[in-house]
């Protein structure tokens, strides 16, 4: 026999951890997330909670186990070697003494508790057979063992948990088994992985007093309406520039929020606004690239990226995390292992910004979420400077408690009053070089369409007449990219006073914090002009009477937009409602206030039709989550709208193929035993992604692949490429 029974193995430089040892630890953590957030279960939740905790290893007591941890020369003779492995979740149940715990617990509580043992893991079907015989022959040598090491288990294990681990199917009796293993799968993960279960909140309300107070201002009436009404569920219009983000910061106050974003930049610059400007530290930053964000960081601090920081980002131990929606909203499908992100959120505040830049497939499972969410004791707060109301109807409609105030709140001037930026004219014809110059060139001018094509049609129209012009969409690789996305940025500075010509595409609707003189676009929407609209006399009054907006709204059709569906980028229906409401406005000067008008009249039921692909989408994306059973769908939702691969083009591989060649080398090189295996590798991916671009998977094929023996990290096509046009989708002959 064993002389410990072991719960982990020893690792590099980790001794091996003992059963007692690791439950123990779960305990500790249990106690500091009580302590913490005493009021997120019941008294007799957190009872339930414990006991998880302290009997959810024990299955590991069994012979087939205790071997896996062992070297060779230290395992014993498995009897039962004909049978396979039964995962420990559902061998812990065995020894759970449960005559004993139907004295403190109803059957419905007990049910709550076995049932978050059995499947605190997402493993395979348990195996009848073999956890019969392994229960039978096997478990019973441990007992005595477990009981000196002071486990309160029974005296004889067996089967007997069978009927009470069938997961319910009704969502008001699911709701208090996702609270209960959910919380059971944070304190695991935490204790695994030594790090704290939850960090308490900083005073950020304090924090953001004095930011304000250093900028020689004081809160604003939306900022100070949040901060008052910080427990309700709240959906809030509020004018670009108003300071949005710090109301909306003051809401979550010192409790555990979670703060969403559509776009990644965007993320970027508010988590380095809290930690620099607002000084508020503990802060995690969490979409798809973030270890590479966190990496970047800590080398312009010359630092060394901290790995702990990390893990305690990716188990939402922060009390605050700045992250985009899809992190965190998937759990609606109800998959095997979502419990910990919606247990978190029960007892979390959620801020969703800009929900009108969501395709409406992620505008259905945020509605959803919100169900869930709110069902179980989370709060949320929907922000926008141009909300559709149609959401309002899917919120109500799915009776989602939540308070909208009848006015919207809007930018005023430093006379106190409501700031006008713009004045827009109308143009029905194609945007192009010449229509642009007719109307003059001399300030910052902005120039942005709807596709990557139509960009890089135009520059080029531009450098054919001899005119400088700056060009940035999403098909360059990253190490260009990113300079571009710095050199618009200082252009577009309030304090900047030089000239120049950017052509962009979409990506500056939210993600890009610039403010530019003259704006020519390409008619999207209206969610999406008023965007674009943003990038123009941002934090300023347009005093003058001639348009500093143009929209182009093609003859007889802009880019991206097609009367068939299936070709049309931009919903067709909502971009031929859009320019009936906007030509009203033809030549007028448009306040906020009057964008909201627009945005109400064009976004409802009735405007758009349920022919409209916006609705229909939303209406069966609702529907089929509805339809789905807890725990049908095995795997997390993949909710990226719109798929991308992401390649290196081969003449950008043959001009750095040396490089890359010894990159790649190394990493393969790389080994486990190595105490900076870890770092250096994300170092290598950082170093090999500037010269990737991403592409829509509907462009890549085998045919456009080129194999390049040894260099299997990133596919490399044939697709041309220039660093003045970015990727275009044309084989390159000559490369």
């Amino acid at each position: 026999m064993f002389e410990k029974l072991l719960a982990k193995s020893s690792k590099f430089l980790n001794e091996a951890v003992t059963i007692m040892e690791h439950t123990n630890s779960l305990l500790i953590k249990y106690m500091l997330l009580k302590a913490l957030y005493p009021s997120i279960l019941t008294e007799k939740e957190w009872e339930i909670l414990r006991d998880a905790c302290y009997y959810h290893d024990i299955g590991k007591a069994n012979t087939k186990f205790q071997n896996k941890l062992r070297p060779i020369i230290k395992r014993i003779e498995d009897q039962l070697k004909d049978f396979e492995e039964v995962p420990h979740n559902y061998l812990s149940c065995a020894y759970m003494p449960i005559e004993k715990l139907m004295k403190k617990y109803t059957i419905k509580e007990l049910s709550y508790l076995l049932m978050a043992v059995y499947y605190h893991h997402d493993r395979k079907e348990e195996n009848k057979e073999a956890s019969e015989e392994i229960i039978k022959y096997d478990l019973p040598q441990y007992v005595e063992t477990l009981k000196k090491e002071g486990f309160d288990i029974a005296d004889t294990p067996s089967t007997n948990y069978d009927r009470y681990v069938k997961k319910p199917e009704e969502l008001e009796e699911l709701y208090p088994f996702i609270r209960i293993k959910g919380l059971l799968n944070k304190i695991d993960y935490a204790a695994s992985a030594n790090i704290p279960v939850e960090i308490p909140p900083e005073d950020l309300e304090n924090k953001l007093d004095s930011y304000i107070e250093y900028l020689d201002s004081k809160p604003n009436e939306l900022q100070t309406y949040l901060r008052k009404h910080s427990e309700e569920n709240l959906v809030i219009s509020a004018s670009t520039g108003i300071g949005k983000t710090e109301a909306a910061l003051y809401w979550i106050g010192n409790t555990k929020g979670f703060f969403t974003l559509p776009l990644k930049v965007s993320i970027n610059a508010i988590y380095d606004r809290l930690k620099e400007r607002i000084g508020y530290r503990n802060v995690g930053l969490l979409h798809s690239d973030y270890y590479f964000e966190y990496m970047k960081r800590a080398k312009e601090d010359d630092e060394d990226i901290n790995l702990t920081d990390l893990e305690q980002v990716r188990k939402l131990s922060m009390p605050l995390t700045i992250t985009t929606i899809d992190q965190i909203i998937d759990f609606v499908v109800l998959y095997p292992g979502c419990e910990m992100k919606l247990a978190t959120l029960s007892y979390s505040k959620l801020v969703i910004d800009e929900i009108q830049m969501y395709s409406p497939r992620l505008v259905a499972f945020i509605i959803m979420g919100l169900k869930y969410i709110t069902d179980m004791g989370g709060k949320f707060l929907i922000m926008s400077a141009t909300l559709p109301p149609l959401f309002l109807k899917f919120l109500i409609k799915e009776e989602i408690p939540f308070k909208q105030l009848d006015k919207p709140f809007l930018k005023l001037n430093q006379n106190g009053q409501v700031i006008s930026r713009h004045v827009m004219k109308i143009v029905e014809k194609d945007l192009t070089a010449d229509e642009v110059l007719k109307r003059g060139i001399k300030r910052k001018t902005l120039i942005i369409v709807n596709t990557v094509k139509k960009a890089q049609v135009l520059y080029k129209e531009f450098k054919e007449k001899g005119i400088e012009v700056q060009l940035l969409h999403a098909r360059f690789i990253k190490k260009e990219r990113t300079k571009k996305e710095e050199a618009i940025k200082r252009l577009g500075e309030k304090s900047n006073n030089d000239s120049g010509i950017w052509i962009t595409t979409q990506i500056v609707e939210a993600s890009i914090d610039i403010d530019f003189d003259i704006l020519f676009t390409e008619l999207s929407e209206a969610t999406g002009l008023f965007q674009r609209m943003g990038r123009v006399y941002r934090d300023r009054d347009y005093e003058r009477d001639e348009p500093n907006v143009y929209v182009f709204s093609g003859n007889p059709l802009p880019s991206g937009v097609s009367d068939i569906e299936k070709r049309s980028v931009i919903d067709y229906s909502a971009f031929k409602k859009s320019k009936e409401i906007l030509m009203k406005y033809d030549g007028q000067r448009i306040s906020e206030s009057l964008k909201m008008e627009i945005i109400e009249q064009i976004y409802n039921m009735e405007s758009l039709g349920n022919d409209s692909r916006y609705v229909k989408k939303i209406k069966q994306t609702l529907s089929q989550l509805k339809s789905v059973s807890p725990y049908d769908q095995k795997f997390k939702p993949d909710l990226r709208e719109f798929k991308s691969v992401q390649v290196i083009p081969l003449s950008v591989f043959n001009y750095n193929k040396e490089k890359l060649f010894a990159l790649v080398d190394e990493l393969e090189s790389l080994t486990y035993e190595k105490s900076d295996y870890v770092l250096r590798k994300l170092e290598i991916q950082e170093e090999i992604r500037e010269f990737i671009v991403e592409i829509p998977d509907i462009y890549f094929n085998q045919k456009i692949v080129k194999y390049v023996k040894k260099f299997r990290f990133c596919p490399i096509v044939k697709y041309k490429y220039s660093s003045e046009l970015g990727l275009i989708l044309e084989v390159d002959r000559n490369a």
